[in-house]
């Protein structure tokens, strides 16, 4: 019992810290996204030592990891190639090959931040979060339906983000100004 409240405690830090993490939710901070965090479904174990693990791979594999998250009560990581994929494996965990490292993912969302930046007016305060997904390579961007179209237009004809994927939501989230800087 004692270890199920610890793990509600450690999920509840996790969440407050992942909340700054895998999911960027004002874009005024001067660092898009802080590296990725990990994720849970809601009736997924929080066990701490599966917290622990996830920061030691992330520390081991540096700039090889993607992102981390709990599925089916073990620990999977995604990350870029098979050298790390073999430590995620020894390590316990399930290991995913990834198409972007999380350092890349927050590249990319800083090239949005500055795209959007250059384009001032109304789309400057257009996206409302960057969602980096490291499972998939993709960055989910939340934008206000006005602006939608031609965010998604200009996103793409300007090629902003290379290869990595970008998604669209609605939303109807805080407008706020890209970072300066």
């Amino acid at each position: 019992m004692a270890r199920t409240a610890l793990g509600g405690v450690a999920l509840a830090a996790m969440l407050l810290l992942s909340a700054c993490g895998n999911e960027t939710g004002s874009p005024a901070s001067s660092s898009p996204t802080p590296p990725a965090t990990l994720s849970a479904a809601p009736n997924e174990s929080q066990d701490p030592d599966l917290l622990q693990l996830n920061e030691s791979l992330k520390e081991t594999l540096g700039d090889n990891y993607s992102e981390g998250w709990i599925e089916g009560n073990k620990l999977h990581v995604a990350v870029i190639d098979q050298a790390s994929a073999a430590t995620v494996t020894e390590a316990g965990a399930v290991a995913h090959l990834a198409k972007h490292s999380a350092a890349e993912l927050e590249a990319a969302i800083g090239k949005v931040m500055s795209w959007q930046r250059e384009q001032g007016g109304d789309i400057a305060t257009a996206i409302h979060r960057y969602l980096p997904s490291g499972r998939d390579g993709s960055i989910t961007l939340a934008v206000d339906p006005a602006q939608l179209a031609g965010i998604e237009k200009g996103l793409k004809d300007d090629k902003v983000t290379g290869d990595i994927e970008l998604k669209f939501v609605e939303s109807d989230g805080p407008a706020t100004p890209a970072s300066s800087g």
